[in-house]
């Protein structure tokens, strides 16, 4: 992406909170934030998990002291729309890597009809899968360097196999020309990679044509702001208390000052392992977790202190 249109030197915003973007395709995540920056001027901005450079969908972006809840994300089951082309492998999975092997047209029809069967069978499986092998070409890292520019160099890559769910999945388009599917599943799964394992596994060129993730947790992709409107300055800033999950204690205004510095203040009750105090205005104080070994029934630490601006 082009970022010469943007402002150089944007008025610096302290306000915090979460954007909700639309991701375009042929943008890594890391361009993503570094656009936000400058264009919008916000001084801290995190994202809460990358997104291929060849998909597109949400992302969700913390603003402002906001990035201390990036990784809450990270854990959320994920949403996809997927469409495989048949006849083309590439090393990496999707349209952005290596052609391994290219079919012609032809080629690739008279397989389908002759192979179709099994070749659904495989793709109906996919609710069962539990484990998954991290693609040689991801972000993934082993001792500090990504994985996939491990695999460009030649060096052998150790499997790293992960635990994976999936909680829902229904399989629509499948012909020739094109095979889709919608997919819900469990942080860290590789969409690429299930595409990969079943053109392994029925010995036939197979890549993903077009990801685009729908959600991320309880967020929709239509609640997300367009790449259009960020390039415009028109975004919304989401306030913590609609994106966040967290039970909240509210605790009086006597004791505001006391967590804003860092001081604990007495509770007596607890909502939760982790949790957001707020004041009585609904403006979010401190994170905290409940202490497991505790000497006292409501003890807790906190995570995170959030001084007003």
């Amino acid at each position: 992406m082009n970022l010469s249109d943007l402002l150089e030197n944007p008025q610096t915003r302290t306000e915090s909170g979460f954007l909700l973007i639309h991701k375009p395709v042929g943008m890594t995540s890391s361009d993503l934030v570094v656009t936000v920056r400058k264009k919008l001027g916000f001084k801290k901005v995190g994202h809460t998990g990358t997104l291929d450079r060849a998909a597109s969908g949400l992302m969700i972006l913390p603003i402002g002291s906001c990035t201390s809840f990036s990784s809450v994300f990270l854990e959320k089951e994920k949403s996809y729309e997927a469409w495989v082309k048949p006849g083309e492998s590439t090393d990496s999975g999707d349209k952005e890597g290596e052609i391994l092997e290219s079919l012609p047209k032809e080629q690739t029809e008279i397989w389908f009809q002759k192979h179709q069967k099994k070749l659904r069978d495989l793709f109906e499986q996919v609710p069962t899968w539990e484990t998954q092998e991290a693609p040689e070409v991801s972000a993934l890292k082993v001792n500090g360097k990504r994985r996939s520019d491990l695999f460009r160099e030649g060096v052998a890559l150790v499997p790293a196999v992960r635990k994976i769910k999936v909680y829902r999945y229904e399989l629509g388009e499948f012909s020739p020309e094109s095979i889709s599917f919608q997919i819900r599943v469990s942080a860290g799964t590789y969409i690429r990679k299930i595409v990969m394992d079943i053109s392994d596994q029925i010995g036939f060129p197979l890549r993903l044509e077009k990801l685009v993730r729908t959600s991320i947790g309880k967020l929709n992709l239509n609640q997300a702001d367009s790449y259009e409107n960020l390039l415009e300055g028109k975004i919304k800033v989401h306030p913590p208390k609609t994106i966040l999950d967290f039970p909240t204690v509210e605790v009086p205004d006597t004791e505001v000052k006391n967590v804003l510095n860092g001081r604990k203040t007495k509770l007596e009750w607890i909502p939760g392992n982790e949790f957001l105090l707020v004041s009585p205005e609904g403006e979010i104080l401190a994170w905290c977790k409940k202490e497991e070994h505790g000497v006292h029934e409501f003890d807790y630490k906190y995570l995170r202190v959030f001084p007003k601006n």
